[in-house]
């Protein structure tokens, strides 16, 4: 992002007095210096009309309102307002604080020599004598207030914390799981320390930071259970969670002009007929923050037809002569964006979870992440696992190995720096893999089989399989050259069982079987589901009072497309699939039956839970038990009901107040209602709204 900002102060607030926010925001614009800086004021859901935007205007603050349920998060209020941030540092803060004149010059001129710093400030509480309503009538006494306040204990960082734009966008801001208040700043200043930034205590007389005197707050919310529980669990985070990468299923919030995360990094030539499954199996990925950089080197088929029939803004397209697979990669790398690459080979899929599982075990000091794959047969679909080592310098000096290439997640400066070796045909990724260890780079196993690897006849490794046999004999010999005897050995006794990480799945490959080709699988929902999808007209969307609940998903065929959709969306379905041998009937799923066994299984669950002392009842109008597409069934007791209340032809109706819900379907032949009550049967049966839309099984 192009800005002349140099420095934006985040305040992130929510019902707070307007007198120390102006305050706030006086004492930080005056200490900017000759620096350009901006202070954001973000209003995280207030309901109480103490503070305005024309208030904030005047004071000279940009003020960001986030409408919200009602709770508080202070990093997202935070985040909230980074999202508008235009400033190559960015610096978090508090309502109730003030800075002496030359702070923020100090602190971001620091920032724009050294990006490698993490700049914390420590508090100094000015005495009861000094609350908001006496600075303002006083005016700022910056000597007077250092002589009479208290330095604060660093522990919980006390309300500064500022870093490079470039350090914030890699980790991916504060948290949002966080809610409440509680750990938010030690939880960022420990992730920026993982990525790598050197965290710096400012020991700057000129640089002073005081908090205005007031009403504890929190000892007032503490009194609740759900602000106790909250704090507890914002304390699991920062004590539990090794990573530093974070918001990555959702960055509800993200930063203006933020590149993506990871990009999947493919490099094809004339492989148009398996390009488009490769690229369906990343964009259903449930970690979306992503880019895809496609290099094609001199294809002659239709492969730009196949990626432009994608129209998705986040798939980038490379053309150049053909120059190589080397090459390819290597204009992959200069044009990809993410704090990661993903390497994904154009004949590939990768598994819904890929991106995810590998950013999970990304922590300090480790530079990327790979994983177990498989091998599918392009005819038959048989499948054949291929368990991964640990990357070591021991691992490799036995062998010369290194984990399948598709299977690479890494950053991706590292790829810009070392490169791809354009002077070899074959045999480049193992070559990239032993000069990354020896230049001292580490990577962790993730756990996951990550990657299905389609076996055809047109692959590298089988029609140059004798040059990449040689390439591999011959990076080994680079790597063991000058390794000692000694060397040698201690790498030897620090091998064992460790060698071969326990994978998830690994005795359960059928599990695969729902992502692989369209061509070698039937799936199939395994029950009736309903999920938070957004999906299309093909299934039945439920809403209530306007409110999207989710899609009923009938036990119907699914194709990978449709599959892709779901798990994008962060819904690893219950799916049943078989190989096309004849097995299964590849049939859609009956309607009415499909609603039925939807219903079965929700009263079930609440039966499981809530005992037999409440009742569920499905009951048909008119023809209680003479269609045999729905049958009426009861685990308690029935009742007919009489009156007809629906006229469209197909409808859902659910309520999820937690005390009673009504299902409703009518059909051109079948009425259904599903209710469950506690008491009396009129405050169960709640006035709803929904929407319908035809789908195929109209």
């Amino acid at each position: 992002m192009s800005s002349n900002i140099d420095i934006s102060v985040v305040i992130g607030f929510r019902n707070w007095g307007q007198r120390r926010l102006e305050l706030a925001v006086k004492s930080i614009l005056q200490s900017f210096g000759p620096l350009k800086g901006e202070v954001i004021v973000s209003d995280y859901g207030s309901d109480d009309g103490q503070v305005t935007e024309t208030a904030m205007t005047s004071a000279g603050a940009r003020y960001i309102y986030t409408k919200t349920d009602g709770s508080w998060s202070r990093s997202r209020a935070l985040n909230a307002g980074f999202a508008h941030a235009r400033g190559k540092i960015l610096v978090s803060t508090d309502a109730d604080m003030v800075f002496s004149p030359k702070s923020f010059q100090i602190i971001g001129q620091t920032l724009l020599d050294d990006p490698s710093l993490c700049l914390l400030l420590q508090c100094r509480d000015l005495p009861q004598d000094w609350s908001d309503l006496e600075v303002a009538e006083a005016g700022f006494h910056w000597q007077i207030f250092e002589a009479v306040s208290r330095l604060r204990p660093r522990w919980g960082m006390g309300g500064m914390m500022a870093v490079h734009r470039d350090v914030y966008t890699r980790i991916r801001g504060l948290d949002e799981r966080m809610h409440t208040y509680g750990g938010e700043d030690i939880d960022f200043a420990t992730r920026a320390k993982r990525a790598g930034q050197r965290l710096l205590w400012v020991e700057d007389p000129d640089v002073r930071m005081y908090h205005m005197w007031h009403q504890p707050t929190r000892a007032q919310v503490e009194v609740t259970k759900e602000a106790r529980e909250a704090i507890e669990f914002n304390k699991g985070i920062v004590y539990n969670d090794p990573t530093f990468v974070r918001n990555t299923k959702k960055w509800t919030y993200p930063l203006q002009g933020a590149a993506p995360l990871v990009s999947v990094a493919i490099a094809t030539h004339n492989r148009a007929e398996y390009l488009s499954e490769s690229i369906t199996s990343v964009l259903g990925q449930t970690m979306q923050d992503f880019e895809i950089v496609i290099v094609d080197d001199g294809s002659t088929d239709n492969t730009k037809t196949v990626v432009e029939s994608f129209n998705d803004s986040r798939i980038r397209y490379f053309y150049q002569d053909q120059a190589g697979v080397s090459a390819a990669r290597n204009r992959a790398a200069d044009e990809s964006r993410g704090v990661y690459t993903a390497v994904h080979d154009d004949d590939d899929l990768m598994t819904p979870w890929r991106l995810q599982s590998q950013l999970d075990v990304i922590s300090a000091g480790i530079h990327g992440s790979f994983g177990a794959f498989v091998n599918f047969d392009e005819g038959t679909g048989a499948l054949e696992l291929y368990r991964a080592k640990v990357f070591t310098p021991g691992t490799i000096n036995e062998t010369g190995g290194a984990p399948g290439h598709g299977t690479w997640l890494i950053e991706t400066s590292i790829l810009k720096k070392l490169r791809y070796d354009e002077s070899l045909s074959s045999g480049v990724d193992n070559n990239l893999a032993l000069r990354m260890i020896r230049s001292g780079f580490s990577f962790a196993h993730c756990g996951e089989i990550v990657m299905m690897r389609r076996l055809h006849t047109g692959q590298i490794t089988v029609t140059d399989e004798h040059t990449q046999k040689l390439a591999a004999r011959q990076t080994r010999q680079l790597f063991s050259f000058g390794t000692t005897t000694a060397d040698a050995k201690k790498m030897m006794e620090e091998r064992g069982a460790k060698d071969w990480p326990a994978t998830r799945n690994e005795e359960n490959l059928e599990m695969l079987l729902p992502y692989l080709p369209d061509h070698l699988v039937n799936r199939r929902f395994a029950a009736p589901q309903l999920m938070k999808s957004d999906m299309t007209d093909d299934f039945i969307r439920v809403e209530q009072d306007g409110e999207y609940l989710g899609s009923l998903m009938p036990s119907q065929t699914l194709s990978a497309a449709d599959l892709a959709k779901l798990t994008s969306q962060g819904e690893l379905v219950d799916i049943v699939a078989s190989l096309r041998d004849g097995s299964e009937a590849n049939e859609p799923g009956n309607f009415g039956g499909t609603v039925q066994k939807f219903l079965e299984s929700r009263a079930s669950q609440i039966m499981a839970t809530r005992g037999s002392a409440e009742s569920v009842v499905v009951v048909r109008l008119n023809q209680a038990t003479k269609d045999p597409g729905i049958d009426s069934f009861s685990l308690v007791e029935s009742l007919q009901l009489t009156e007809k209340n629906a006229t469209c032809d197909y409808s859902f109706y659910l309520s999820q107040d937690g005390g009673a819900w009504l299902h409703l379907l009518t059909t051109p032949d079948t009425d259904v209602h599903s209710v469950y009550f506690a008491g009396d049967m009129a405050s169960a049966v709640r006035t709803a709204s929904a929407r319908t839309l035809e789908g195929k099984n109209k």
